[in-house]
């Protein structure tokens, strides 16, 4: 190969990844995380969903892993801790089944299995969080946010452990301040989010010159797993070619090409994910059917 044309290459490769960075939003669990990364971001997140304008974070962990000797032990989002000591963990999960009621109970055990010193008494553990922002309405009533604590059944009181697991639901929009922000986590185009906290984190992580190494590393990681998986379908060649057009569109032609041309109820679908910005769910979707069968069925398209 010409030097004129590895040069010609890289130049595409470049602005392929130019193109995705451009599209991604903060439902994509990979850029949740760098973004998250800027204190001020999982403040705002924190103080909107809890209601708590006076809430300051102190100190906090990306992927945070904590360790079960005897166990499953997990990588957490996002772990931190606010001047009162009561400590948050924020997970994305755009996939129903990693936000199941059972695993939320584990992410709260874990957490105080980590944090407990030995000798000290019970009563020294603080107050902690469990947040899930969910891609759909994992527990299906039809509410934007769920809280859910521990109540003692014959007087109807909470028991007061200070254990409290949320589910916010990000497919139900409405037009208070937890509405603004659920559309923020959709807005591709910063310069459209209600938050200018977050609208400057992600305008600044969109160009890759402003990427830090550690962050350059996660984001082509990424792109490179897709990469590959749309290739294994024999979808790369309308990938990149919708790429040039914006990342979303690109994906949903190309994995729509790669299926069956009969199959409309399958382009439909492709579509539809692509509207409502979820791009993790149209990934999956493409290799296990069984997944695109429920995905159909959510969808009423079958």
């Amino acid at each position: 190969m010409s030097k004129k044309s590895s040069n010609l290459k890289s130049s595409t490769e470049l602005d392929l990844k130019r193109k995705f960075l451009a599209e991604l939003i903060l439902m994509d669990d990979i850029f949740m995380r760098v973004v998250l990364k800027d204190v001020k971001c999982t403040e705002f997140i924190l103080q909107t969903i809890l209601e708590k304008p006076e809430l300051r974070v102190k100190s906090q962990s990306i992927q945070s892993d904590l360790k079960n000797l005897e166990g499953r032990s997990l990588v957490l989002d996002c772990l931190c801790t606010d001047k009162k000591g009561t400590i948050y963990n924020i997970e994305l999960q755009n996939d129903s089944l990693g936000a199941s009621p059972k695993r939320a109970r584990y992410h709260s055990g874990l957490i105080d299995m980590n944090i407990s010193k030995k000798g000290k008494s019970f009563d020294y553990l603080p107050e902690s969080y469990v947040i899930f922002i969910c891609g759909r309405d994992v527990l299906k009533g039809n509410k934007q946010i769920y809280h859910i604590s521990r109540i003692i059944k014959e007087s109807g009181e909470e028991f007061p452990d200070q254990t409290n697991i949320i589910y916010l639901n990000t497919s139900k929009s409405s037009s208070n301040d937890l509405g603004k922000l659920i559309e923020d986590f959709y807005t591709v185009d910063p310069k459209k989010m209600h938050s200018k906290i977050l609208a400057k984190r992600v305008s600044k992580l969109k160009i890759a010159e402003n990427l830090e190494k550690g962050d350059e590393k996660a984001m082509t990681t990424y792109y490179d797993r897709l990469k590959k998986q749309w290739k294994k379908e024999g979808t790369e060649e309308g990938m990149a070619k919708g790429m040039a057009k914006g990342m979303a569109k690109g994906m949903a032609k190309g994995l729509a090409e790669g299926l069956e041309k009969s199959e409309d109820t399958m382009a439909k679908l492709m579509g539809i994910l692509v509207e409502e910005g979820r791009i993790d769910d149209l990934a999956k979707a493409s290799k296990d059917k069984s997944y695109r069968k429920s995905l159909l069925k959510e969808f009423q398209l079958i």
